[in-house]
């Protein structure tokens, strides 16, 4: 299996076809709450990247229409890994979407061994499947495989 910055990733309780429906998921937000906050060694909460501080603290500027929203966004539903200081921005993003109660994650570069198997224990860990377009399963053997 080959990995591209382009392939879709996410953790959900089943696999899904892209577009389709995918509320089945149920993935327990607390749970990936619980996970993130005991590797804060690999990741950092949105809220507490220097983005969001800056936006908490300028949060009367942001017309009422829009604020409850960013609020939302600042409250443990979004979080990165892997900062590049060269480029000025975080290298992997993950969001808990509560529409399709899953975990998205996004890659502005190509993934790594290590990032999968940090997800595979994320996935575990939500009793779920990590998920690539949906469909295809990244396991335990698939990970040994490119090892």
């Amino acid at each position: 299996m080959k990995f591209t910055r382009n392939d879709i990733f996410a953790i959900a309780k089943v696999p899904y076809n892209l577009g389709g429906d995918k509320s089945n998921s149920n993935i327990e937000y607390l749970k990936w709450v619980d996970f993130i906050d005991t590797h804060s060694d690999h990741f950092i909460w949105k809220e507490n990247t220097k983005e969001g501080v800056e936006t908490l603290t300028n949060i009367d500027k942001v017309p009422e229409s829009f604020k409850e929203r960013v609020l939302d966004s600042l409250n443990k539903s979004a979080c990165y890994k892997e900062f590049d200081v060269k480029k000025g921005f975080y290298n992997i993003n993950l969001g808990f979407n509560y529409i399709d109660n899953m975990v998205s994650i996004g890659f502005e570069r190509t993934p790594k061994l290590e990032d999968l198997k940090i997800f595979l224990a994320m996935a575990n860990h939500l009793d779920a499947f990590l998920l690539k377009d949906g469909t295809e399963i990244i396991d335990e053997r698939v990970i040994d495989s490119l090892g």
